[in-house]
């Protein structure tokens, strides 16, 4: 099977191949195409990972701050805790400029997640700061410095 042809009809075969070809420093046989393509796709991957991780964090803390069910409050906080947890884990330095150009509109999307699911009206602006988000502190002392609603 040519590289082409292997990557189109088994993509594990031809990650080994490219692997392969990477370590026994075999330039010519490297499939150029297909592997910037796919490291493009790595990045795309981990940066949409982020913001997903971000989202349910406003979502969280929208519940905690303006949805009057004490009961659940623990939960979501708990909540919080692992997307805060999660975030640290995949986040690098690089992407903060993109997710600061984003911030409102992954703001805008978690308020109207929660804003359907509990049939209330949530501040059109973040009352959150990107960067208090972003911070790997312990979550425990963020939420409580709080103002909670």
């Amino acid at each position: 099977m040519d590289q082409l042809n292997t990557y189109d009809q088994d993509f594990y075969q031809w990650t080994l191949e490219q692997a392969k070809a990477i370590e026994d420093r075999n330039l010519n046989i490297l499939d150029w195409a297909n592997l910037k393509e796919e490291i493009e796709a790595l990045g795309r991957s981990e940066y949409n990972a982020v913001v997903s991780l971000l989202l349910k964090e406003i979502e969280h803390l929208l519940k905690i701050d303006y949805v009057p069910i004490p009961d659940c409050k623990n939960k979501w906080t708990a909540e919080v805790i692992a997307f805060k947890k999660g975030i640290k884990r995949k986040i690098s330095p690089s992407m903060k400029p993109k997710l600061e150009i984003e911030f409102e509109e992954i703001y805008t999307d978690a308020r109207e997640i929660v804003e359907a699911e509990y049939k209330i009206t949530l501040p059109k602006e973040s009352p959150y700061n990107l960067d208090q988000l972003l911070n790997h502190e312990s979550t425990t002392d963020y939420l409580s410095r709080r103002s909670i609603c």
